[in-house]
């Protein structure tokens, strides 16, 4: 299970990708907002009402942030749902620029709060990684087994082409 967000302005969504194997069972879709603090509870709902639910194993995330700074609490996804989260990232985040940008938010300190509990950002060959319920051991054992094409799992790699082209009217950029 991947998700990613597609956002310009004040429209943003979010977008699950449900795959077994390589083959695409499914997918899930919600709106949040830009620069909110609802894409926790939104995939949470999500992944809870889904016909797909029981079937998760794992759930990827592009990074914690979506829809501009709309920050997921993985720990709370992981113990709401009881699927471990691999938050993958190509590049390590730069913490200070994050601690600038948050610190002009409303919300500013209850965002730092949920990134600091996301705990340890740990890497994997290429990847940095940070986890809630798995150890790097088997979270590069899923990483295997999603990962296609390039370096990203490929439920990430189509939850971002759709979540785009939902936005954009056709996919756009990179994971």
């Amino acid at each position: 299970m991947g998700f990613d967000d597609g956002f310009k302005s004040e429209k943003a969504c979010v977008v699950g990708c449900v795959l077994c194997g390589k083959y695409v069972e499914g997918f899930m879709f919600s709106e949040i907002e830009v620069d909110g603090l609802d894409a926790t509870e939104k995939i949470v709902k999500m992944l809870k009402r889904s016909k797909f639910f029981k079937q998760i194993k794992c759930i990827f995330l592009p990074g914690i942030t979506f829809a501009g700074f709309n920050v997921v609490d993985i720990e709370q996804v992981w113990e709401s749902t009881g699927s471990p989260v691999v938050v993958v990232m190509r590049r390590e985040p730069r913490k200070e620029e994050f601690l600038s940008a948050a610190s002009k938010l409303k919300d500013g300190i209850e965002r730092l709060k949920i990134v600091e509990k996301a705990g340890e950002i740990k890497k994997i060959e290429d990847l940095f990684v940070q986890l809630a319920g798995i150890d790097l051991v088997e979270a590069k054992e899923f990483l295997k087994a999603c990962t296609f094409k390039g370096k990203i799992p490929e439920p990430v790699r189509i939850a971002h082409l759709v979540a785009s082209a939902v936005i954009h009217g056709e996919s756009k950029g990179k994971v």
